[in-house]
């Protein structure tokens, strides 16, 4: 498929920290599933498009990576609200995650990814259980993930770590390579020794990355430093997991010697600050880490932890908690923002041709309205885009040269069919664990 969009206002993508860029009275030419042209309408080449997408009053810029997700938890959205993290965990999440289904994630999955091409996000990183069912999820839908098999191991079995190796062996690179695989022990506390050194060894095997919660609470920091003397940065550290690529989600509670480790190390933190406030974990210290060199993306979380799945909301938290907190408004600026949303995602998750909007790029894109009355006027772009630009704006998601979401319609989904499954479903799990809790 050979399509034209014309008439937008182009964001190519950051490749600075300094300005976003823009490029008025553009146009994007996508052959299959690469970028042929993007630039200046006056300056694109010949193409006979098979469809011409006029994106009058659009801005078409790269489409979003929520960095750290769990998709199939869309079933246990706003359970257990305003509780602790452990109460949280214990009493409210893992005794319903104990009777999930096949059935029961793979329609979380639908509604997640259905929530999240409709929010203008193209591809998403997760760890959960069942993933077969997620990947066949993304398979079907068009959408483009690095998904993982959570690795949980307390007794040194290491038996979680078959279903995450399985997992690679049959889906990393699948579908077109919009679908890969990564390596994803729970955190420091619910692993061992044992399975992490298994993992590190894995890694090395089958080149995929770590992707694992680091430092999310001040129970967790203060638990590793009492159960090995170490943080858990240092933890991965002394255990050699560092010298892969590892995605390292929340890291709210960081030293400076921490934060100087991830940053030469090119570990990339994977930043979820409406979750962190919702469950009162912290506020992860971006700006500084951001000074030192560190590699920042942007996630959701799970929405029984936020609540949606909408990467606008967490672009627009993520400098203001910085400025906030440190009592200074230069500190992280709406490049910085964009980057950590867009290009950085697309480069923890491997690929070196996604992200941007330029030639020989896999054409994954949005369409943002521009019409809207919080977006009037437009005195700074860069500044409305940050902190005026809402999810409902996102007028078209494209993955890999595929239209996936245009004005309220899906073209891989049928929203009440996703819709109806997953309120069985979800139904039925919170039978299944009442029933079980008698």
């Amino acid at each position: 498929m050979r399509i034209r969009i014309t008439n937008v206002l182009l964001m190519p993508g950051v490749t600075n920290e300094a300005h976003i860029p823009f490029i008025p009275d553009a146009e994007v030419l996508v052959d299959g599933s690469r970028i042929a042209y993007a630039g200046p309408k006056a300056g694109a080449p010949a193409f006979e498009a098979d469809e011409v997408i006029d994106g009058y009053g659009m801005l078409a810029m790269p489409g979003l990576c929520n960095m750290h997700t769990h998709t199939p938890m869309t079933l246990l959205r706003s359970i257990g609200s305003d509780l602790t993290l452990d109460r949280w965990l214990n009493e409210a999440i893992f005794p319903v995650e104990k009777h999930l289904t096949d059935e029961a994630v793979r329609a979380g999955s639908d509604l997640g990814i259905m929530e999240m091409l409709r929010f203008g996000t193209t591809s998403f990183n997760d760890m959960y259980m069942h993933m077969d069912m997620e990947a066949e999820a993304v398979r079907d839908s068009g959408m483009r993930a690095l998904l993982g098999h959570g690795v949980v191991d307390f007794d040194e079995s290491c038996a979680d770590l078959a279903p995450n190796i399985a997992l690679i062996e049959k889906w990393n690179h699948a579908a077109d390579d919009r679908i890969r695989i990564s390596l994803a022990p729970h955190s420091e506390g619910a692993t061992t020794e044992k399975v992490l050194l298994k993992i590190r060894e894995a890694a090395e095997t089958y080149h995929v990355p770590i992707h694992i919660h680091v430092s999310e609470t001040r129970l967790d920091y203060d638990g590793s430093l009492n159960r090995r003397g170490l943080t858990p940065p240092q933890y991965l550290e002394k255990l050699g997991l560092t010298a892969h690529p590892v995605l390292a989600a929340h890291c709210v509670w960081m030293t400076d010697e921490d934060i100087e480790l991830f940053a030469r190390r090119g570990v990339t933190v994977l930043h979820n600050p409406m979750s962190n406030l919702k469950l009162a974990s912290g506020i992860a210290p971006i700006a500084k880490m951001l000074k030192a060199g560190c590699r920042i993306t942007l996630g959701t979380d799970g929405v029984a932890s936020n609540n949606n799945l909408n990467l606008w909301e967490e672009i627009k938290l993520m400098p203001m908690l910085q400025k906030g907190n440190t009592l200074d408004p230069t500190v992280v600026s709406p490049a910085q923002t964009i980057a950590a949303a867009t290009s950085a995602g697309a480069k923890a998750m491997g690929y070196e041709d996604l992200g941007q909007l330029k030639p020989g790029y896999l054409a994954d894109l949005i369409l943002l309205d521009l019409s809207g009355a919080h977006m009037c006027p437009c005195n700074d772009l860069e500044s409305n885009l940050v902190y005026s630009a809402q999810g409902s704006d996102v007028a078209l998601t494209m993955v890999n040269g595929k239209v996936l979401y245009r004005n309220g319609v899906y073209t891989t989904l049928v929203p009440r069919l996703v819709l109806e499954r997953a309120r069985k479903q979800a139904g039925s799990l919170l039978e299944r664990a009442a029933q079980a809790a008698k």
